[in-house]
This record gives C-alpha cells, structure tokens and sequence, in this order.
C-alpha cells in the first residue's frame, strides 16, 4: 500500500465553468477532483468520472475491486494504484473487506455517500497535518530563539575578575604596653566581708595590741 503523505496534495483554485448555461454533474465531478488535487499532474485519466462511480457503489454498499478502477480510469492496474494515491491521502477512499455468503468481498468505497461528507474527512485530515507541523514550528521557535540567546551572549565583553584589597598587616602589642593595660592592685584583707559586716576578729586583735602597749612592767618608775 502508498503510504499516505499529504506532501503530494496540491489544491487548485478551480470553479464551475461560467460560460456554460447549464453545469452538468461531470462538470462539478471534474471542478472537485482538481480542486482537491486528486488527479496526478501527468496523468490523462477521467478521475471525475472515477468519482461518479465509486458514489454509486457506495450507494449500494458493494466495494470495487482494483480491476474496475483500473477499467474506469482506463489504465493499467499497476497506474491504478497509484492513481488512488491522493484519494487515499485525504481519507476519501478505504479498502475495505465486506462479508457475503461465499466469504468476504474486497475492495475500495468511500466512507461517505455525499461529498460534503468526504469533505469533512478531508477537513480532518489538514488539521492532523497542521496540528503536528504547529508542533514542529513551536520547537524551531525554541531552537531559533535559544542559538540567537547564545550568540549574543558570547559577543558581550568579558568582565575583568575583581580583585579584593591586599589585607592590612595587624600590630600585635605586649600586655602592659598601653597605659590602660596596668595591672590591679591587689585588695588589702581588711575589706567587708560579702554580706557587708566588718570582721569582729581583726577589731579584737588590733584592741589587744594596744593594751599590751600600755602595760608597764614591773619595777620601773614606781
């Protein structure tokens, strides 16, 4: 099978003739295939006329082989298949295998009986295309904005480092070198005790002393 790839659709601004008083159903069948791109650029074969019939068989419910196809747009089987390539590009065709009382019969319908019914498959199949290209663009958005982020980045000029001051050397000093630093006196012993009581024991020594001066020994001046 083709693989499907819608890169090989190219729509064509075509209208229904004007010069003509009455439009036929060939004609339109004919505007719709080449405005939808279905028929090949080279090709000679009626695709307008393929359209007719494979609305008939779907009316019907009856698939149609390759063979027909072929015979219709009058080329060789192998040209077929490749004529149905756009048709089943845009969803407009679908093999399918229908069951009878001998089997299964096999071949292409449409999914739809009306055209604007296959135009709605046609429509869904461009937004899937665009949904996933709007994906594609967003990451090249990224991309672009990012190597963009960069080069500006690696043309600004590089910063000189900074450089912190040279640390001031400190002068140590002896103890005692500096006025404030002198030594304290030590506290004489005869301060207050912690509850602020003078101690009784110093008075009473220091009172003896003095009575011991003024006793006279015995046998002077009396």
């Amino acid at each position: 099978m083709p693989k499907k790839k819608l890169s090989d659709i190219v729509f064509h601004r075509v209208s229904p003739p004007d010069t003509k008083a009455d439009v036929s159903v060939d004609d339109l069948a004919a505007v719709l295939v080449r405005r939808l791109g279905l028929k090949r650029k080279e090709s000679r074969s009626n695709h307008g006329r393929l359209l007719l019939e494979l609305l008939k068989y779907r009316r019907d419910s009856v698939p149609i082989d390759i063979q027909k196809i072929s015979s219709i747009l009058q080329v060789s089987q192998s040209q077929a298949y490749e004529e149905l390539r756009k048709w089943r590009t845009l969803g407009l065709i679908e093999f399918v295998k229908i069951p009878s009382q001998g089997g299964f019969i096999k071949g292409y319908m449409m999914p739809a009986t009306t055209t604007n019914r296959l135009l709605d498959r046609v429509e869904s199949s461009l937004k899937s295309f665009m949904r996933k290209t709007r994906r594609i663009a967003k990451d090249f958005d990224d991309l672009l904005m990012l190597d963009a982020a960069r080069a500006s980045k690696e043309e600004k000029p590089k910063e000189s480092p900074i450089v912190a001051p040279a640390a001031v050397p400190v002068k140590k000093q002896l103890i005692g070198d500096d006025e404030d630093d002198v030594p304290e006196e030590p506290q004489d012993d005869y301060g207050d005790d912690e509850d602020g009581s003078e101690d009784e024991g110093d008075d009473e020594t220091i009172a003896d002393e003095g009575h011991a001066d003024d006793t006279v020994p015995k046998g002077v001046g009396g």
